[in-house]
Formats: C-alpha cells, structure tokens, sequence
C-alpha cells in the first residue's frame, strides 16, 4: 500500500509539474490560436447585412458570421497581428475547437434587445473553455478570444482575452477588453473590433502581464 501511494504521489507531482503556468506564456516562442469562442455570448440589437440583405437571424449569425469573423483572423495576419501582440515567433491557427463548439451553440438564446454581461465571468470563461475539445495540439498554451456581447446597439464588442494551458485547460490569464467595431460589411464591422482588441493587447495588456510575472 505504501508502494502504491509513493507511486501516486509521484504521478501526481509529475502531473503538476507539466501544467504550464502564466509565467511560460512569456518563455514561449509560439502561442496556439483557438479563435473566438461565441458559446457564452449573445448579440445585442439588430445586426444589417450589406447590400440591403437586411438584418442577420440568428441562425445565419451561428452558421455564416461566426466562421466568417474567425476565418478572416487567420487570413490576414498582417492586419489581425497576433504574433507581434503576443511578442511570439509563430502563431498555430487552431480553430477547429472553437468552431466546433460555436456550431452548437442554441440560436434561439443567442440575440436579445437588451445589454448583456456574464453574471460570474469566471464560470463562463471556464465553461467556454471547457466546450473546446479535439485539437491539433495536446499540449502548449493556447489563446482565444471569448465573447460576451456584439452590442450593435452601443456599437461595442467585449471578450475575454484567456491564455489557457491545452492539456489541463487550467485558465492562466484573462482579461476584459472592449473594442470599437469599424469597417464596411457585417464581417468587417465586428472584425474591425478585434483588431483593435488585438492592438490593445500588445500596447497595454501583454505588457501588464508581463511584468506582473517576473
């Protein structure tokens, strides 16, 4: 018995010992790019479509936005710069995950008229995390963006910025940041927002973590 629980401990600590921690997301040379996760979101006010096609349902925001939004993320890196805001050598597009876990997400608790903000963000972002499962990489500290709200109406979008380890999806940083949606089209527009989400994180935010993990 005591063999067996010499060994468990062993385990145990070996475990622990490979969680990464906050502190590793500034060693690293590459950060693992999981994409927005819309599953604890919602969209706030009416959402036009260009060219007179009139305001999204929900169902078209959930199958056609959010791939569109995530897709144009890794198609222009030279606008949408993650690697320099994250000080990293490379980025790896994973969004398998998110899109995964967007796609199941319920249409009809998706739009509201009325403002919105996670009641415990904490919970959501563990349960946002929690919902993204099967990627190309089991192990290393990835990054996603989890939305609380596009509000159309106040012409704001809010995410959650979370630095998370792929193995455990213990949560190592997150961070509350607001962007102003620019842009012509439906995708542009929201997309816009994340850029400047993005430049924030590499003026502001990655600097502030950094130092408060030295």
């Amino acid at each position: 018995m005591k063999t067996l629980l010499l060994v468990a401990c062993a385990t145990l600590s070996l475990n622990l010992s490979a969680q990464n921690t906050a502190k590793d997301l500034f060693q690293a040379n590459e950060i693992v790019w999981y994409g927005l996760n819309f599953t604890e979101a919602k969209m706030v006010g009416s959402f036009d479509q260009a060219m007179g096609a009139g305001a999204a349902t929900a169902s078209e925001i959930k199958t056609k936005w959010m791939s569109a939004w995530n897709g144009l993320i890794i198609a222009e890196p030279q606008n949408y710069k993650l690697k320099e805001a994250f000080e990293k050598e490379s980025v790896y597009y994973d969004i398998g995950p998110a899109e995964k876990a967007n796609q199941a997400i319920k249409t009809g608790e998706l739009m509201t008229p009325n403002a919105f903000s996670f009641a415990d963000p904490q919970k959501a972002i563990k349960n946002a995390v929690s919902k993204m499962s099967g990627g190309e990489k089991n192990a290393g500290i990835a990054v996603t963006f989890v939305v609380e709200s596009f509000n159309k109406t106040m012409e704001t979008a809010t995410v959650y910025a979370v630095v998370f380890d792929i193995k455990t999806k213990a949560i190592l940083i997150s961070e509350k940041i607001t962007g102003k949606p620019t842009g012509i089209g439906l995708r542009n527009f929201w997309a816009g927002a994340m850029k400047q989400v993005i430049k924030q994180i590499q003026k502001e935010y990655y600097p502030k973590w950094k130092a408060a993990n030295k």
